[in-house]
Parts: C-alpha cells; structure tokens; sequence
C-alpha cells in the first residue's frame, strides 16, 4: 500500500495545537506518544484537520513506509531516495522556505529513483518552493 508525501505550506490562521493535532496519531511523529495516545475533543480535530486540509501544498512522490518498514530491503525498495530526503529536510520541524532549503530538496531531486513508485517533477516543486518563500513547511504522507 503506497502513501504520498507532500510539502504543505503553514497558512496565517494555523496554530501550533493543529500540528499536536493532526500529528498525534502518526507513528513516529514528535507529537504522537504511543501507546497513551491522546483522544482529541471531536470539534478541535475537525478545526485543526480543516485548517491542515487547506494548506497549499505540493505531491512530492509515492511511498510505502510500511513495506519498507516490512521487508528487509524495504528502504531501497519501497522509498525513493528523493521521497526519503524530504521529508528528512522538512518533516513537521516546519522550517522557513529559503533558498538553502530550496537548494536541499532540488538536490535530493537528483537521486536516481531505484524503485517502482514515481516522484514529482523538479521543475515544479522548485516553483512551488519560489512561489512560498519564508513561509513555513511541513510534510504530510497522504
């Protein structure tokens, strides 16, 4: 089973309790503390999933961390050295969108794909990237 990785955008109107959220169900994220995982009142996780929702954001590529997570040669198999590089680079620490950040996902761009799952083309995430300069970004595997 393959997920998406995409680059979202912080808006204005998020806050910061969104992201402990949206992310607290997430295996592996900084805001999820399994097994005492926290049940949300219903209204805030609608809030916050609405605001996450409407995000700009950017597919970035195909992914499957549970069959890499599965097999023994799951990483090369099943995560595009590309997909794997950005979400490392930005994951949900939210760093501003700069031009070294820029500089850092194009170049994770340049990896050979050894894998089945496709990936975004450069040219348009680098556009993307342009267009959301000092803004915040996170990533979110859909």
């Amino acid at each position: 089973m393959a997920a998406d990785l995409h680059i979202h955008v912080r808006t204005d109107d998020m806050k910061d309790r969104d992201f402990e959220i949206f992310f607290s169900n997430s295996l592996g994220s900084k805001y999820c503390h399994f097994p005492m995982m926290r049940k949300w009142d219903e209204d805030l996780e609608r809030a916050a999933e609405k605001r996450i929702f409407a995000t700009p954001n950017i597919w970035i590529g195909e992914v499957s961390w549970l069959k890499a997570a599965l097999f023994e040669d799951g990483e090369e198999t099943f995560i595009p050295d590309t997909v794997a590089k950005v979400q490392e680079i930005i994951g949900e620490d939210q760093p501003v969108i700069d031009e070294e950040l820029i500089q850092k996902v194009m170049d994770a761009f340049t990896e050979k794909n050894k894998t089945q799952y496709t990936i975004a083309k450069p040219q348009e995430v680098w556009a993307f990237l342009e267009s959301h300069k000092g803004k915040k970004a996170f990533t979110i595997s859909w």
